[in-house]
């Protein structure tokens, strides 16, 4: 059986991510969006405000430690369901280079490759190859666990 699933495949510098469709609740655009403090964390890019709650919005490159990239009018929100209880407000946001796309995805499509030495094996669980176009395969728990302090 060939069953397909829907990911989404979130551009960021230099590289894709790619998250279960199931995991992203949604997609915004940066009008609600406000800059992290000076002093805070390299890899917070700011917060996304609703009405019910401020969302961290992480940039996964300076996670990994990498510089952080510019938020430009191409820049996206992607708010992530959380996995646990470690972060309070429900969950969090990752900081997009441009729009993010549902494909869908199938045995057949995808194939494991190696990490590259820049990747941080305790922020990715696996590289994947599809149609040509390597992809991280981000741990949100591990992610989750560094954004439980913040405040």
């Amino acid at each position: 059986m060939n069953e397909a699933l829907y990911a989404v495949m979130i551009q960021i510098t230099g590289d894709f991510l790619l998250l279960p469709n199931a995991a992203v609740s949604e997609v915004t655009a940066l009008d609600r969006f406000e800059p992290a403090a000076a002093d805070a964390p390299a890899w917070l890019a700011g917060w996304h405000a609703t009405a019910e709650r401020r969302i961290p919005v992480l940039s996964f490159e300076a996670l990994s430690g990498h510089p952080r990239p510019e938020v430009v009018k191409r820049s996206r929100i992607v708010i992530v369901n959380p996995i646990g209880r470690r972060v309070g407000g429900g969950g969090f946001a990752l900081l997009a280079q441009g729009h993010p796309h549902l494909i869908s995805i199938n045995r057949g499509t995808i194939n494991p490759v190696n990490l590259l030495p820049t990747d941080h094996d305790d922020l990715v669980l696996s590289r994947v190859r599809m149609a040509g176009q390597e992809s991280v395969i981000p741990d949100l728990e591990q992610i989750e666990a560094r954004l439980a302090g913040l405040a």
